[in-house]
């Protein structure tokens, strides 16, 4: 009999390489998960793991010297003035604040002067409960160096509120909560709106959920101090389990997440004397959107970044349970920083980028419903460039996708940041590289880097605070 002929193998190539690239991307979905977050780690160098509360080292090929927490007069970018006294508070400063009745020269009732009121009212007291600020915004915030850097400076002036609103498990393995250790046992499915979308499009106040089968768990140990406060943010669906919440091993609440149909409950607990360690034991089917862990005064700092998010996603939330969680969590200020992913498919002239404005309208629109007597404050992506034949240019949509947003703000009756003129406009991505304030992607700032833009935000809003309230 003769032997077969082997001197053609193409046949097995094919099917191989078509098996390695499926077995490939098969991997990384459900690692990264989502088609929007996998485009995205696969055209971004991806961040360095970094156990929970320490930050995001190596962020877009950053090195441990542009890492350390930056002094803020090196290096400082443009330094718009902030606003005050005898000044057009829409127009005076980075912080564009919107007259919201009268006009800007006399204006009777600014955007943000719901938050300042708020901080007002907590401090002398009259609050009940710590003053809240939800950072919404993509993987820039979701590494929590920028939101960790806002709250540790506000709750040095304010107080303490504790560590806020964190997700029970990571929707996404970038995203960090600084202020606690968070870990997890069993069972647990994650979808966020711009990984793995869940069916019915509702992801709580903080556009993430997480469901456990057949008992699961989770803990967080505060990084500092003690919180007196908890709240477990979760859905009652047909044939739900039970959770219940533990503060240093002791019981203190437990959620019967069983219902006729789908809505969206919370199950709150007071520790007298505060408590380091929280901890969720499920039974049956739980779905989490989040736990909050507060004091009674002070101020904290929600971080609601996810990696890849982007304008779109926020479309598809199921609106009723958008707005009754957002009414449910009760933000006095909501941050939004998103634009950064937009960048890398709009162009200056195009149909796409035509569009954009209608949809970031859209987006803040269950925002100013659901908190009209909130304040919300949209920040905008900094300068981004790319590479051409002659080195990196500024990418051209930037001024477009801020001057959007700006219309878009205005118009909800929102404030606006302009950090892309803060930083210094056209071309200060580069600048900043060269000065490892932001990584080789252009997108991901460097510790130092963030640093600056943190404190140039808490710079606006504690100035426009004294300004308002006379001091």
């Amino acid at each position: 009999m003769a032997a077969p002929d082997r001197s053609d193998r193409s046949w097995t190539i094919a099917p191989t390489l078509a098996f390695f690239g499926v077995f490939l991307v098969a991997s990384l979905w459900t690692i990264d998960g989502g088609l929007t977050a996998l485009a995205d780690r696969l055209t971004h160098k991806r961040e360095a793991e970094t156990p929970a509360g320490t930050g995001v080292p190596g962020v877009g090929g950053t090195t441990a010297e542009n890492l350390e927490v930056a002094d803020a007069s090196d290096d400082a970018p443009v330094a718009l003035p902030v606003g005050g006294a005898g000044k057009d508070r829409a127009t005076g400063g980075a912080l564009e604040d919107t007259c919201l009745e009268g006009t800007p020269d006399a204006c009777k009732r600014w955007a943000m002067d719901a938050f300042y009121d708020a901080v007002a009212k907590e401090q002398s007291g009259k609050l009940g409960r710590a003053a809240r600020v939800s950072w919404y915004g993509d993987s820039v915030i979701a590494a929590d160096t920028i939101p960790a850097r806002l709250r540790g400076k506000l709750q040095a002036d304010w107080g303490d509120g504790g560590p806020g609103y964190v997700f029970v498990v990571e929707p996404h393995r970038f995203c960090f909560h600084e202020a606690v250790n968070r870990s997890h046992t069993g069972n647990w499915l994650t979808h966020a709106i711009s990984t793995l979308p869940a069916v019915d499009g509702m992801y709580g106040a903080g556009g993430a959920s997480a469901e456990a089968t057949g008992g699961a768990g989770a803990t967080f140990k505060l990084v500092a101090g003690k919180v007196s406060r908890v709240e477990l943010y979760y859905l009652a669906q047909p044939n739900g389990g039970t959770a219940t919440v533990l503060a240093d091993n002791n019981e203190v609440a437990t959620a019967d997440t069983s219902g006729d149909t789908k809505v969206a409950k919370g199950a709150s607990a007071t520790i007298e004397g505060g408590a380091a360690k929280f901890s969720i034991a499920t039974k049956g089917r739980v779905r989490l959107f989040g736990i909050g862990l507060e004091n009674d005064t002070g101020v904290v700092v929600d971080n609601f970044g996810i990696v890849s998010v982007n304008v779109k996603n926020f479309a598809t939330r199921q609106k009723d349970n958008w707005e009754a969680e957002l009414k449910h969590r009760a933000a006095d200020l909501m941050i939004i920083s998103i634009g950064a992913n937009e960048a890398h498919w709009l162009g200056p002239k195009d149909t796409a980028t035509k569009l954009y404005s209608g949809q970031f309208k859209a987006m803040l629109e269950p925002i100013r419903t659901a908190r009209p007597d909130a304040s919300c404050l949209v920040i905008s992506p900094l300068d981004q460039a790319e590479t051409n034949d002659t080195g990196y240019e500024s990418r051209p949509v930037m001024p477009v996708i801020v001057q959007a947003q700006r219309e878009a703000a205005k118009a909800a009756g929102c404030a606006f940041f302009a950090a892309y003129d803060w930083q210094g406009g056209k071309g200060s991505s580069i600048t900043w590289f060269k000065k490892g304030l932001v990584g080789s992607d252009f997108i991901h700032l460097s510790k130092k880097g963030a640093t600056k833009l943190a404190d140039a935000v808490y710079q606006a809003l504690t100035a426009g605070y004294h300004e308002h309230v006379g001091h």
